[in-house]
């Protein structure tokens, strides 16, 4: 298989890159976990290397992963019900800078 591709038939296997670029600009994305547990970190950090932009991001809690994002520019709304870094690692500062500044819409389902 080549690294870059997804097949889309027989093999749901494929690299991360390739499956990053499946989730095209304006996608929304569900993305799992809880704040700072069991998240596709691996694929977030993916999206914001491709310069993904205009993300709706839905996460019933959502931290690290859409702080991440926000920070890079790649959302465009947020539907969640908390967004939290959880601990001693503060607020997540560019989600809160992301929604302050209108670079971003958000939907409270708190």
């Amino acid at each position: 298989m080549n690294p870059a591709s997804c097949p889309r038939e027989s093999s749901k296997v494929c690299s991360l890159p390739a499956l990053a670029a499946r989730i095209t600009d304006g996608t929304s994305i569900g993305i799992g976990g809880v704040f700072l547990h069991r998240g596709p970190f691996a694929l977030v950090r993916e999206l914001a290397r491709q310069g993904r932009r205009n993300l709706e991001i839905i996460k019933p809690s959502p931290g690290y992963d859409l702080d991440l994002l926000c920070r890079a520019g790649a959302v465009r709304k947020v539907r969640a019900g908390i967004v939290a870094m959880e601990g001693n690692f503060g607020l997540a500062q560019w989600y809160r800078k992301a929604i302050e500044r209108k670079q971003a819409a958000l939907e409270e389902h708190a």
